[in-house]
C-alpha cells in the first residue's frame, strides 16, 4: 500500500492530495470573495495551505526513495537550460496577458474576482495564494505524484504521453472552463512536465510555475 507500485494505496492517497488542494482552493476563494480581505479568513486560509504543503512535502520525499534518479540537475547545473525555460515563461506570460488586453483571450476567473475587490492588500494576497502556493500545489498534483504512479517507465513514448496528460491535469486543476484558457493552461503544464523529466527534480518545474504564477498576477 506505502510503494508506488500499488494502484488501490495510488488512488487513495492521490484522492487525498485532492481533497487538500480542494480546502485550500475553498479558503482562497473565501479570502479572494471578501472586501476587505478578514482576519478569520486569512488564518483558516494559512492553516490549511500549511497542512496540505506539508503533507505534499512529506509523501513526495518519502516516495522518491522507490526511484533512481539519474542525471539530475539543479537549477544551476544548467544555466542556459534555466534561463532558457525562464525567458520563454516571461515571453508566453507577457503574450497571453497582451492577446487579453486586447480581448483576444478571456480573464482568468481570478482577475475577474479581482476586479470586482480591488485593493493592495488583494493583490499581495493573489501573489501569495494564487502566484505561489497553488502552482507549488499544481506542480506536485501534475508532476510529481502524477509520474510516480502512473508513468514510471523509463521509455520515450511513456514519457510523451505523461507530458501531455499531466498537462491536461494542470488544466483542469486550474478549473477554468474557456477553451482557449484552457489548453494555453495544458501548454504550461506541458512545459512543466518536460522541465521535471530533463531535471530529474521537482526544483526545477517548481521554480517554473511560481515564476509563471507571480508575473501571471503581476500583469493583472
Amino acid at each position: 500500500m506505502n510503494s508506488p507500485k500499488s494502484v488501490q494505496g495510488n488512488l487513495i492517497r492521490y484522492t487525498v492530495y485532492i481533497v487538500g488542494y480542494l480546502m485550500v482552493i475553498g479558503a482562497k476563494e473565501l479570502c479572494a470573495n471578501s472586501s476587505p480581505l478578514h482576519i478569520w479568513d486569512i488564518i483558516l486560509f494559512t492553516i490549511v495551505t500549511i497542512m496540505t504543503l506539508l503533507l505534499f512535502v512529506y509523501r513526495f520525499k518519502r516516495e522518491q526513495r522507490y526511484f533512481e534518479r539519474v542525471n539530475k540537475v539543479n537549477l544551476l547545473d544548467n544555466i542556459k537550460v534555466t534561463l532558457f525555460l525562464s525567458f520563454l515563461v516571461f515571453f508566453l506570460r507577457g503574450l497571453i496577458s497582451y492577446l487579453q488586453v486586447i480581448h483576444y483571450l478571456n480573464s482568468y476567473t481570478f482577475q475577474l474576482t479581482y476586479a470586482k475587490h480591488e485593493s493592495v492588500s488583494m493583490f499581495w494576497f493573489l501573489i501569495l495564494s494564487q502566484g505561489l502556493v497553488l502552482p507549488f500545489l499544481q506542480v506536485f498534483l501534475a508532476e510529481g505524484f502524477m509520474f510516480n504512479y502512473l508513468f514510471r517507465d523509463n521509455v520515450g513514448s511513456v514519457a510523451i504521453f505523461g507530458i501531455v496528460f499531466s498537462g491536461l491535469v494542470f488544466s483542469f486543476l486550474n478549473f477554468q472552463l474557456n477553451a482557449p484558457i484552457f489548453l494555453l493552461d495544458m501548454i504550461w503544464g506541458m512545459i512543466f512536465a518536460w522541465a521535471y523529466l530533463y531535471s530529474q527534480n521537482i526544483i526545477m518545474p517548481l521554480y517554473l510555475a511560481m515564476l509563471n504564477g507571480i508575473l501571471m498576477v503581476m500583469l493583472i
